[in-house]
Parts: C-alpha cells; structure tokens; sequence
C-alpha cells in the first residue's frame, strides 16, 4: 500500500517541486518551467527526495527545509538561464530589486556563495529564499533604515499566536541581508553601496549567548539510555565529544554530495561522507590525530591536505572513550589492545545500516535519549562541548591552556606551538579525569 503523499508545511515554498508516486513512497523531483525546458534548458529534473539511505522516510519539518532551499537555488539558476545573461555578464539580470540581488548572489560565478560548504550553501538558500518571498519587490534604491527596521520586525514576529519573539531568526536573517548586499556593492550595482551603508549604521538585537551544557554526569546518562536501546554508536559519539570537547560534526562527519571537493571511501548513493573521525586516526598507542572540521574554510578546503589544523588527544587519558572502546570487544578498560578495534573506516556508524549517521537523524534519536533520561530540551547534543570546557575550567584548567586544548589557536602555528597546544590537551584531561601523562 502506497504511503500518504508529503504535506508541505503552510508557510514554505518549494516552487517547481512535483510528486511523483512509486510502488512503497514518493519521489520529489525539481522540475523546470516547461517554457525554458523547450527552448533547451539542460537540467531536465532533479531528484531531491528521497535520500538513498532512507528510500521509503517521509520528509520531517527540517527535511521540507531543506527541500525548499533546494527547490529555491534550482529556480534562481533557471531563471537566471530563462534571462539569457551569460555568466561573465550576470550584472545585466539586475532590476533594482532584491529578488535579483538574490538570484545573482546565489548564481553569479565570482559569488562567495559557491565557495561554501554543501550544508552551509543550503543554509544560505533557505535564509535567502525568505528574503525573497517575504520582500523581494522592494527596489533598493529606495531602501531606508525603516524599511531594515520592517524587515527585522517581520521576522522577529511569533510564528503563532501566544508564540515566543524570535529574536535569534530574525538577526540571523539580517546577517543574510548584509552577505547579499555585500556582494552586490562588490559588483558595483546601483543602490547596493548605499544601502550597505545603511545597515552598518543598525544594529539588530540578538539573543544572549548560550549558557546550557552537556555536564559529566548528563553524558554518563546519555551514554547508559543509548546502550540500553542498542546505540552504542551514540553513546561512543557522546563520550568522544564530551571527553575531547569536539564538535558534532568530527565525532559523526557530515555527507555531502558526491561532485564536491574531497575524496571519501564511504559512499551511500549520490553522497559522500567525509571529516568525521576514523579508525586510522588511531594510533598503537592510542593517540588520535585528526583535522578539525571547523578549521576548513569553503568547500574546497575539504580536498587540500594542507588545509585545516591538525589537534592529537592521548585517549587513554579519557575513561568514557576507553571505556565504550572495550565495551565495544568485550574487553576491560585496561586490558584493550589497538588491534582489537577495527584498522580502518569511521568510527561513528549507525546500528541500522552500517554507514556513518545523517546528522538529523543522529539529532533525533540523541533528543529521545536524552528526554528519557531527563534532560532538558533547551540542551542540545552540541552543548557538549561547552561541558567539557566548564569541567575544565572549573577544575583549574587557566584560559591560555583551555583556549589551546580546545583547538581556537589559527591553523598556521608553528611546530613549537603545537608541542604546547599538545600538553595542554593533555593537561586539561588530566585535570578533568584524573589519570596520569605517561609523556611528562
């Protein structure tokens, strides 16, 4: 029996995405305006649902999102084709209007936009697409601080009655209103100088910084419910990121598609994985050295191995990590040997299919744990690594050395620093855990 076809949420667009029904789900293809597709546009479709790895899922509010920054870039590139402007001369497409200050920041070949990573291009597409839709009939040669001041209200509004003021959405969406007109003063466009001038005149409040952790004892928990419900791959993510202090994106990579830069062994489909933390990253004796994923700038940076910073943690100074390493061959936290654990491949991989976890979904089966055991919704798995910080700092660790073992110095430091930053890592997992630093 064939599923319910998806219901799109009320307030997204998802312009020229069609249903197409098969034998168990749904397929979503972006398809182009039939005007264009006869006078030869050369994308005919596009499959954007489902993903390879979960043929029959049904898309969650994140996923239609994401669909609708999908369907947003495809329709700009289309349009943009339609308008007959060739690539070194996209400036002529521009009217006046934000709609096509968009279109050209999200197409133009010397945009910044092509040179972010494939989530953080999706991020953009979907923050623009609001712009768009909400004012993109607005002529930005007659832009003034009133019609900014409209724009933030707009989305700082509750999206229901009685609702909460997003206050966080809205100076997010202004940040995405400077990249745009960032990029059109660059390309000398009529209006767009002016109107940046404006807005670095405002300032748009923000929500105060995040204060929630991922405490110790949280982690511990965590990690018990996860073993409980056959997860050890989370609970094993959760003690590298609370005892390292790393982000989620090193413990479980990310998947990108297969024709961005950088080269993987792991393939689902048209996706790649990539970043996340490997088995030969290990050592015999226990020594992890890995490239951090935040220290890659653009996507590109992803295939030059000489991008990015490189940080070592002894992981024998961390008892969460050895000990799910054990619980892993059924070995004793001091009895485990290097080559009881695998030789190669992610380290991170999901129970029900054997492949590194999509981060959405490790989100939301992390959330169910950690509602189960009592943790407030307002923490996310990311607060883990703030945890790890406040532990250390509470425990003595000074901010030079907790600066350093958290991996904030910049990726061109000498071998000398490194050799610092390294004992200060392992200083701080001293302080936290206890232990021993076999190389002091």
């Amino acid at each position: 029996m064939r599923p319910p076809k998806p219901e799109k949420p009320a307030h997204l667009e998802t312009r020229g995405l069609v249903w197409r029904p098969r034998e168990r789900h749904w397929v979503g293809l972006w398809i182009p305006r039939q005007d264009l597709a006869a006078r030869g546009y050369p994308i005919k479709s596009r499959r954007l649902w489902p993903p390879s790895s979960r043929p029959t899922a049904i898309p969650t509010a994140s996923d239609w999102q994401d669909l609708s920054a999908a369907c947003d870039v495809l329709q700009n590139e289309m349009l943009t084709w339609g308008s007959g402007i060739l690539d070194h001369d996209q400036r002529a497409a521009f009217d006046d209007t934000l709609a096509s200050l968009i279109r050209i920041y999200l197409t133009h070949k010397d945009s910044p936009y092509h040179g972010l990573r494939h989530n953080v291009q999706i991020t953009y597409g979907r923050r623009l697409g609001y712009v768009t839709r909400g004012f993109g009939t607005k002529r930005i040669s007659t832009l003034t601080i009133s019609d900014f001041n409209e724009m933030y209200r707009f989305w700082l509004a509750p999206k229901e009655p009685n609702g909460k003021r997003r206050v966080s959405h809205a100076h997010e969406q202004m940040v995405y209103v400077r990249q745009a007109f960032r990029f059109g003063k660059a390309l000398k466009l009529m209006g767009c100088r002016e109107a940046k001038d404006v807005l670095d005149e405002m300032e748009f409040p923000n929500v105060k910084r995040r204060t929630t952790i991922v405490s110790n004892e949280q982690a511990i928990l965590i990690r018990q419910e996860a073993h409980r419900r056959g997860l050890p791959s989370i609970a094993l993510a959760q003690a590298l990121q609370t005892s390292l202090g790393v982000r989620q994106k090193d413990a479980i990579g990310e998947w990108i598609p297969v024709p961005d830069p950088g080269l993987s062994d792991v393939h689902d489909g048209n996706w790649k994985w990539v970043v996340g933390f490997r088995w030969e990253e290990i050592s015999q004796d226990f020594r992890l050295e890995h490239r951090i994923s935040k220290s890659l700038r653009g996507r590109d940076a992803i295939a030059d191995q000489d991008e990015g910073k490189m940080k070592d943690w002894r992981l024998t100074l961390y008892p969460m990590v050895m000990e799910e390493f054990a619980l892993m061959v059924g070995a004793k936290p001091g009895e485990l040997h290097r080559n009881t654990l695998p030789a190669s491949g992610p380290i991170i991989v999901a129970e029900h299919n054997g492949l590194p976890w999509i981060d959405k979904v490790f989100q939301t089966n992390w959330r169910k744990i950690a509602r189960k055991v009592g943790i407030p919704d307002n923490v996310q798995n990311r607060d883990s690594r703030a945890g790890a910080a406040t532990d250390a700092e509470l425990k003595g660790a000074d901010i030079e050395k907790l600066r350093q073992g958290l991996g904030h110095a910049r990726p061109d430091t000498t071998r000398i620093y490194k050799r610092a930053e390294s004992e200060a890592t392992a200083e701080i997992a001293v302080l936290r855990f206890g232990g021993k630093n076999s190389e002091q």
